[in-house]
Formats: structure tokens, C-alpha cells, sequence
């Protein structure tokens, strides 16, 4: 390390300070308060006079900075200084905060942090109850918030996103409340929300999507669809967005046969859609036939496809993925269902051995992730079956002729499993293919065995 010029030490530390936040607490935690996991700036400041210098003399290193305030007894005036120096060392770098309130807005740490709502790029706010410092957010304007996430405040009252009207720059958001139809809200180009009282129709998603022109990245969690969503006059097309997450935490649709997913896919086209995570609850069965309508009317080419806890049928699963055949990046997670229910099984896994004289189900898959709960049985051979098929050493005639048969060389294989112990020498055979380029994880209860 001593050899290392500032230059690449400065990126490692910057590393480190990057992914673990700066964490200050209200109460006194001798066990928690330790200055490694939870101080990363403070902590290399303190290795050495070059590592001090360095860190001293880097505003980055100390911008990163989360604040948890939930004690009921005041604020110790630590807290306040120490919040007060990470500011000061900060200089003007833009703060990635994260702020956890849980009592009233006379509060030392918060008002410094409000002086300087100017340099917020990144905010957080975790909460369980109402924004206790609503009125001095009114007064302020945000011109450097990129990123703003309150979706773990449940109990809004009214919309904490009239706050952050005058964020001009706001380009991310994720809320428990949809935007409101007259918010300034154009350059928002990723957008989740988690609706907990459910959709009340599909207009109400067809506007968010007309106010928001620049939207690429939209992720959906919704915890029930009502009876009257289905609305012939919702349906449109929006070519802006690129990614699709939807996340169905539990099933309340009266009457009516169907999802969030199914709604979603039986309302809207996207056109221009590459990634697409769809995530059931285990309450009820799922089929794919709006997906494969969605994808017949979108015409999009997905490229990376998510599947989690969706009780599909491995028919129905490899029916959809015949209409999806530029797949790149595939996962498929079954652990929150009952293993017969799970589409993880010698089927599927037969259906995605390649095969020389048919045409192959996802031809130009690069890498695959399968976590199972599977215990018992699991047909580990026709899994390694598969996989062997799919991979050619680079440079090999097999590998051209793969190539000219449109068969693209997988690169990364990863297979967990939740309740089952991994036999590493059944598996042997893929640590050879690991040897010769190919990425392979099998981990099961007994760790990871490839």
C-alpha cells in the first residue's frame, strides 16, 4: 500500500467510503458505534499521517452520510459536532443523505442539514409516521437532488412530494404516492412506486406515464388491483420506457381473474422494453398468456428477463420464453412457492439444452440464474446436461459453428439452493467448464460447493 501513488489509494478509498455510508446515531452504542463498519471516512483518516492527508484533503470521502435520529430523550451534543464536521470536511461536494426520524423538528442535526439542501444529490427519509419538518421543507429549494426515495415513509399525509417540486433536476424517484398530475415532473427518467392501497384503475397509471415523457425505468409494487381497473380506454403505447419492474405483494381482485401483472400487460405496449422483473405472490396460479400477448403486441426484444416467486407452470414459462428469443440474462427465482408449483424442472431444463438439428429456447443466453427451494428431488444431471451444451471454448470449431447457427456460448451459470445441501463431486463436471472459462456457482445449505 505504501508503494501505491495517491492516485489509485484515493480510489480505493473512495471505494470504501462509497459503499459503506458514514452512520450517525443519536444513542450510544459501544458495540455499534465502532468506527469501521459504520465511519469508513473517519476511519482511514485515522490509519496514518498519508492516509489523514488524503482523506482530509478529499470532500468525496466524507459526502456520503446517513443520520438516524430516534431517540426520545433530546440529541446529545455529539451527534450535532459530529454531523457538523462531516459537513464541513464535505466542503461543497454534493451529499448523498439518508436521514431515519422518528420525533419532532427541533432538532440540532436536522437544521444543519437543512443549511445545506442546496448540495443534496441523494435523499432518503424513513419514517413511520408524518414529515415532522414539513414546514421548513416548503421553504426550500433543492437544484442539486438527483435521487429522492421516500417510499419507506407509509403513513404520508397528503403527498411529501410537493416538497420536491423545486427539484429541477430530479431524475429518480421512489414513493408510496404517484406523482401528481400538475408536478414538474418531466426529466423524471426512473420511477418506483408502492401503492400498499392498491390501483384504483389503469387510467391512473396511464397518466403517470403521459406526465412523465422521459421515463425509462419504471417499477411497479402494488398490494391488490380492485374489481374496476380493466378500462378499454386506458390502453396505449409509450416508447420511452426501457424497463419493467412489477411486484405483486398479495391478490384482492374481487371477481374479476387476474393480476397486476396481468393488468399491466393487458393495458399497455411498450415498444421499446429490453429488461422486464416480474415478481407473483405464492395466494394464486399464474399463467403467461397476457405476457406472450403483451410481447406479441409490444414487439420488443427483451434482453434481460426476471422471474420471481410467480407460480407458473414450466409449459407455460417456456411458451413465454419461445416469444422472447433475444434473452441475454435470465433468473428465475422459486423460493416463496411450493416446489411443485415451481417451473425449475427437467422440462425446462431440457427445453434449454441446445440442440443441433432444432431450433434452440433462448439461442443467445449468456448467463443464467436459477435459486430454488428445492430439497428433493432435482434432476441435477439434465441441469448439467444443459448447461454443457450451451458452453463452447472460445476459439473451437464447435464454437464457429455454434456461431453460424445463430447458438450464442453461455458465460456465467449460477444455481442456489435454499434447502438443499450441493454434492460437489456430481458436480464436477462444471468445475472443469469453470477451468476453462465458463462462470459457474452452485451453493446450497452446505455453501458454495462450484
Amino acid at each position: 500500500m505504501r508503494k501505491l501513488p495517491n492516485e489509485i489509494l484515493f480510489r480505493i478509498l473512495q471505494l470504501v467510503c462509497d459503499s459503506v455510508e458514514n452512520r450517525l446515531y443519536d444513542f450510544n452504542d459501544e458495540e455499534g458505534m465502532h468506527a469501521i463498519p459504520y465511519l469508513p471516512a473517519m476511519a482511514v483518516s485515522s490509519v496514518c499521517t498519508r492516509w489523514r492527508e488524503l482523506a482530509l484533503s478529499s470532500p468525496s470521502l466524507w459526502a456520503n452520510l446517513a443520520v438516524v435520529l430516534l431517540s426520545l430523550y433530546g440529541e446529545p451534543d455529539e451527534l450535532s459536532s459530529m454531523v457538523a464536521l462531516y459537513l464541513e470536511r464535505s466542503g461543497e461536494w454534493p451529499l448523498k443523505l439518508s436521514l431515519s426520524l422518528e420525533r419532532g423538528d427541533e432538532l440540532p442535526s436536522l437544521d444543519l442539514l437543512l443549511q445545506h439542501a442546496h448540495r443534496w444529490e441523494t435523499f432518503t427519509y424513513q419514517a413511520q409516521d408524518r414529515l415532522p419538518f414539513s414546514n421548513k421543507l416548503s421553504q426550500l429549494h433543492f437544484p442539486s437532488l438527483l435521487e429522492l426515495d421516500i417510499s419507506r415513509f407509509p403513513r404520508q399525509e397528503g403527498s411529501a412530494l410537493d416538497f420536491f417540486e423545486h427539484a429541477p433536476r430530479l431524475c429518480t424517484l421512489a414513493s408510496t404516492k404517484v406523482p401528481p398530475p400538475n408536478a414538474p415532473f418531466n426529466q423524471l427518467k426512473s420511477l418506483q412506486f408502492s401503492m400498499r392501497m392498491g390501483l384504483s384503475s389503469p387510467t391512473e397509471l396511464a397518466n403517470i406515464l403521459n406526465n412523465c415523457p422521459s421515463l425509462k425505468y419504471l417499477s411497479i409494487e402494488l398490494k391488490r388491483v380492485n374489481q374496476e381497473v380493466r378500462d378499454p380506454t386506458a390502453q396505449g403505447t409509450w416508447h420511452n420506457i426501457t424497463s419493467l419492474a412489477i411486484v405483486e405483494w398479495s391478490v384482492e381482485y374481487g371477481s374479476l381473474p387476474g393480476s397486476c401483472s396481468e393488468l399491466v400487460f393487458s393495458s399497455f405496449c411498450f415498444p421499446s422494453l429490453n429488461e422486464l422483473v416480474v415478481e407473483g405472490s405464492a395466494e394464486r396460479t399464474y399463467t403467461t398468456d397476457t405476457l406472450i400477448s403483451f410481447m406479441t403486441t409490444s414487439s420488443c426484444i427483451i434482453t434481460t428477463f426476471t422471474l420471481c416467486n410467480l407460480p407458473v407452470s414450466d409449459v407455460d414459462l417456456i411458451a413465454a420464453l419461445r416469444v422472447m428469443p433475444s434473452i441475454l440474462h435470465l433468473e428465475i427465482n422459486d423460493c416463496h412457492y411450493p416446489p411443485q408449483q415451481s417451473p425449475i424442472s427437467p422440462h425446462l431444463m431440457s427445453s434449454l439444452r441446445h440442440q443441433s438439428t432444432s431450433v434452440a429456447l433462448v439461442p443467445q443466453l449468456h448467463s443464467l440464474r436459477l435459486i430454488s427451494k428445492h430439497k428433493e428431488p432435482f434432476d441435477d444431471a439434465t441441469f448439467i446436461s444443459m448447461v454443457e451444451s450451451r458452453w463452447f471454448k472460445p476459439g473451437s470449431d464447435l464454437s464457429a459453428a455454434m456461431f453460424s447457427m445463430g447458438k450464442a456460448c453461455i458465460r456465467s451459470i449460477v444455481l442456489t439452493f435454499s434447502w438443499r445441501e450441493v454434492d460437489a463431486e456430481v458436480y464436477q463436471s462444471l468445475r472443469n467448464l469453470d477451468a476453462e472459462g465458463l462462470r459457474v456457482v452452485v451453493a446450497g445449505t452446505n455453501g458454495v460447493q462450484v
